[in-house]
């Protein structure tokens, strides 16, 4: 179980990404095909782009980072894939969560 939406709206504003409140096609290309969702919060940092699907209060439907999705079962999966960048080259190749 993952706590919702506005838990994760604190946690991922401190790992300094910013909430886009009405994102668009332009700035979010990958949600033109995507279908409905209970809720979706889209975020930026930097020129990364996030965007969370939610199929219930507390359940993710679907977690896209730069327009992959991102395999997300656990509290811990969503940390990891939000967690700031360290600029390290080698980083990326670190676990963070699991791809489709």
């Amino acid at each position: 179980m993952i706590a919702g939406p506005g838990f994760w709206d604190a946690e991922i504003e401190r790992a300094g990404w910013s909430r886009v409140l009405s994102p668009g096609p332009a700035d979010f290309p990958e949600l033109a095909g995507r279908g409905s969702a209970w809720g979706r919060n889209c975020y930026t940092r930097g020129t990364d782009r996030l965007v969370i699907e939610w199929s219930g209060e507390i359940s993710i439907s679907a977690v896209l980072l730069n327009g992959r999705l991102r395999l997300v079962l656990s509290a811990e999966d969503l940390t990891a894939a939000i967690r700031p960048d360290t600029g390290d080259p080698d980083d990326f190749a670190r676990p963070r969560a699991r791809f489709f």
